[in-house]
């Protein structure tokens, strides 16, 4: 009886931590799945910029913008680049 209650014990502890280790990784790796997507839609903006706009330094300048509002929220160095977003309209 006193063995099954040591087996029981480990065993719970094991559940938790494999649990807690498991859970925790799948939030980052989604984080970096939507960041990918994210990264991927801006280079899709930048060349229909591109393909738009002669003036190649303005759509790398909304690339770089567009980027840095991918950024995860708890990243720092994104929260001030947010404010300051600006959209790049082609001159007609």
């Amino acid at each position: 009886m006193k063995q099954f209650r040591i087996f029981s014990a480990i065993t719970c502890f094991a559940a938790v931590m494999y649990f807690l280790i498991f859970s925790f990784s799948n939030i980052s790796a989604a984080e970096q799945t939507s960041f990918k997507k994210c990264v991927n839609s801006c280079a899709g903006k930048r060349q229909v910029c591109f393909n738009i706009n002669a003036d190649k330094r303005a759509c790398e300048v909304e690339f770089k913008s567009c980027v840095a509002a991918c950024k995860p929220e708890n990243d720092s160095s994104s929260s001030s680049n947010k404010q300051g977003t600006n959209s790049v309209t082609p001159p007609r």
